[in-house]
């Protein structure tokens, strides 16, 4: 039950924690409640995630894992759609790969402009700050690859789970890594203007990849299944909308 509280942010945890657990103790534990605990915990933590760069920073890690059940379940799609009827899926998928690019290149171009900041940063007294995100973020990774290569090797099932499970905590540690060390350094006007850009390329990607897994589904119904498409969906459409909510506020700003 208390794992539950760790999707509050440490401070909300400290200020009010005790008092959740002693109400979430007095009542039945149901998916609901625990579902509506983790939604409010992530709400919680975006409330205190910075600038409006910092929640787009967030929406994209979030899409990335819708992206990543697509990649996954797009593997082979050829294999079920006539060569006649490969024009739309083929140009939705290539779409989605182009703007996944043009996307990621807005992400780490507002990382290497931080980057100079971060460094002085770092010699000025910042690594006592930064060094337990960034050394859990490093240990996941790390344990990611070696899950990796592990299945790569064994095609072990249970490899296979470590390595999503590590991957995608590495992949939010290095997001709230990168939070706490943006929140240190003074705002740079470039990564706002870069802001909208890796938004357009959410909502780009996502219809997309809608109208790929359409597409596909007109020929094979079962090709995409109800976990591949319940994911895919859900991450995409709340890394999207919360793009959008954080571009609008930087071009506000």
């Amino acid at each position: 039950m208390k794992l539950l509280l760790h999707a509050y942010p440490r401070q909300w945890r400290d200020r009010y924690g005790d008092e959740l657990l002693a109400l979430l103790e007095a009542e039945p534990l149901t998916w609901r409640i625990r579902a509506n605990v983790a939604a409010a915990g992530l709400r919680e933590r975006l409330r205190g995630s910075g600038t409006p760069e910092l929640r787009v920073l967030w929406a994209w890690s979030l899409f990335v894992i819708g992206g990543m059940a697509f990649q996954k379940t797009s593997e082979h799609w050829q294999a079920v759609v006539p060569v006649g009827d490969r024009s739309v899926p083929t140009a939705a998928f290539d779409t989605v790969q182009a703007a996944a690019v043009v996307g990621s290149v807005a992400v780490l171009a507002g990382v290497a402009l931080a980057l100079p900041s971060f460094l002085v940063d770092l010699r000025s007294g910042g690594w006592a700050a930064l060094r337990r995100p960034i050394l859990l973020a490093s240990a996941a990774t790390v344990i990611a690859t070696g899950a990796l290569v592990a299945l790569a090797i064994d095609r072990d099932i249970g490899a296979a789970s470590v390595f999503i499970a590590f991957a995608l905590y590495s992949l939010f540690a290095w997001t709230h890594a990168a939070s706490a060390a943006a929140r240190r350094i003074d705002p740079l006007p470039v990564p706002s203007f870069l802001a909208p850009i890796v938004s357009v390329t959410m909502v780009v990607m996502a219809i997309a990849a809608a109208v790929w897994i359409a597409s596909v589904s007109a020929h094979a119904p079962s090709f995409v299944g109800a976990v591949q498409l319940t994911v895919m969906a859900g991450f995409m459409v709340a890394g999207t909308a919360l793009a959008a909510a954080g571009s609008v506020a930087a071009l506000r700003a």
